[in-house]
Order: C-alpha cells, then structure tokens, then sequence
C-alpha cells in the first residue's frame, strides 16, 4: 500500500460524497428549479447546463466514491466549481463566498495529479507497479 493512498481514499470518499448529495438535492428540489436558478445567474444554455450539472455531480460523485474514472471526474468537477465560482460567487468575495469552491477544487486537483488507487475499480484496469519503492514496509 501506498503511503499517501489512505489519505486519497479518504478524500475522494468524502468529495465524492460531497457531489453526490449535491447532485442529488438538485434532482430532489425539482431540476426545473436548478434550471430557473441557472437562468438567473445568466448562465448560457440553462436548461442543458442544469442537468448537465446535476448528472456530472450524482454520476461523477458515485465514481469517485467506488474509484471509478477518478481522474477524468476529478477534472470535470474542477470545471464545475471554476465556473460556479465565475458565474455564480465571485461577486460574493472569498469568504462567505466561494471559499468552499476553492476547497472542493484543492481536493478535486490533487485527486486528478495523485490519483486514488486504493479500494478502486481503477486499480483493476491498470498495471501494478513492480517494486516496493514507496511501499510501506512492516518488519517480521
């Protein structure tokens, strides 16, 4: 096991947790009520953008959760807050505004350069490495 996989399953459990309860209570509220609120935050394409958002954060949030496509979601729900922080908080200012975002792109940015193997589908598509440099190591 990886030293810094325990950390990166954790945080793509919780982000991914994070998205999917998100994504969820747009669908819940009714996503003609994501949409009105997309049309007045001017966004383009309002109706697209709505379920195009909700679908990214329930799909992309249960990907991360089982470690599927981590990469790949972790930049599509850095897109997603980048442009919730141009369209929607930025006039709000930092705090009590898109601090929030910032901290869901930190943890979404180091998913996408790091990776999350442990506990992940991903880990079944791809190589293992051979070696044990950077394992961790128990001694008998």
């Amino acid at each position: 096991m990886y030293k810094n996989e325990v950390g990166g399953l954790v945080l793509r459990i919780v982000l991914g947790g994070i998205f999917l309860l998100h994504g969820f209570v747009k669908f819940k509220e009714g996503i003609s009520e994501t949409i009105t609120r997309f049309n007045e935050y001017g966004i383009p394409y309002a109706e697209i953008a709505g379920f195009g958002v909700a679908g990214i954060e329930v799909l992309g949030g249960f990907f991360l959760i089982i470690g599927f496509s981590v990469r790949f979601v972790s930049f599509l729900l850095t897109a997603l807050m980048v442009g919730a922080i141009v369209f929607v908080k930025f006039e709000q200012g930092f705090l009590n505004g898109f601090e929030f975002n910032v901290a869901l792109i930190a943890m979404s940015l180091y998913l996408l350069f790091a990776g999350s193997r442990l506990m992940s589908l991903d880990q079944l598509f791809t190589e293992k490495e051979k070696g044990s440099k950077g394992k961790i190591q128990f001694r008998s």
